[in-house]
């Protein structure tokens, strides 16, 4: 339904707490945060009407649009802008300019501060809910995609749902990597290597192997993964490893257990 309103990385995600960068208070932050790379246009997540666009307390410059979606009512809130571009009343479509990011009211440095809320926006923020659980955002389905090619079950559908935070806490937790559902730079690296591995795998599967080879393949693999983060980009690669030695062990571990299957099907 919703589009992301704004370019940049996600700084800061809706969470139960967090700590305050002006006022050091442990609070919930209720919205989504965007950083100050990419464009500065601030656009209309959906279409509807401006029902606010002055400066909202900490929000500073803000800008609040109200929107109904198959029957349903929502409100979306912009808040931190440099420039309002729209005005009380105005009906905006969804992608339409409504501002510039900026760096007004409780902020320490430019950003957009992103809320939603069904069905309106109230003081306390009481309806706010997490807005990339209503929001489509490429980013999200790239991400989706990687999972699903490694073996997990999910939509590809670019919203980053429940199902998708529960899919990523698991990846994580398979890892060693803190279970927190946010995809930062380790759970990043760690699954663009599992995507490496896959994709080893997959090329390896292609071969035309014998029973032995594929066995000792799949066991270089387990290894691969469980013995170490070094994204290696072969399996001949990791046969030529430091572990060289163990290997050498299960290859032979392997091939008795092979002769012995193999003098059973005779």
């Amino acid at each position: 339904m919703f589009i992301r309103p704004c370019e940049g990385r996600i700084t800061s995600r809706f969470s139960p707490l967090r700590k305050n960068p002006v006022t050091g208070e442990w609070k919930a932050h209720k919205g989504v945060d965007f950083g100050n790379d990419g464009s500065p246009l601030i656009i209309a997540s959906e279409k509807g009407t401006v029902k606010r666009a002055e400066v909202i307390d900490g929000y500073g410059n803000a800008v609040i649009l109200t929107h109904i979606v198959n029957g349903n009512r929502y409100e979306t809130l912009y808040a931190h802008l440099k420039t309002i571009t729209v005005k009380p009343g105005q009906t905006v479509s969804q992608g339409q300019q409504i501002g510039v990011k900026g760096n007004t009211g409780n902020s320490t440095g430019v950003h957009l501060h992103f809320e939603l809320h069904i069905p309106n926006y109230a003081p306390g923020q009481p309806n706010a809910v997490n807005p990339l659980h209503y929001i489509v955002d490429p980013e999200v389905a790239e991400l989706q995609k990687m999972f699903v090619m490694i073996g997990y079950q999910l939509n590809v559908d670019g919203i980053e749902g429940p199902v998708t935070e529960a899919v990523i806490k698991s990846f994580q937790q398979s890892n060693n990597l803190q279970t927190d559902g946010i995809v930062g730079a380790n759970t990043l690296a760690a699954l663009n290597n599992a995507v490496e591995l896959k994709k080893e795998e997959l090329r390896m599967a292609e071969s035309q192997l014998t029973v032995g080879q594929e066995a000792l393949r799949q066991e270089a693999m387990r290894l691969k993964i469980t013995n170490g983060n070094d994204p290696l980009k072969s399996v001949n690669q990791f046969y030529a490893w430091a572990v060289a030695v163990p290997i050498a062990q299960k290859v032979e571990e392997l091939e008795k257990r092979l002769a012995e299957l193999e003098k059973k099907m005779q």
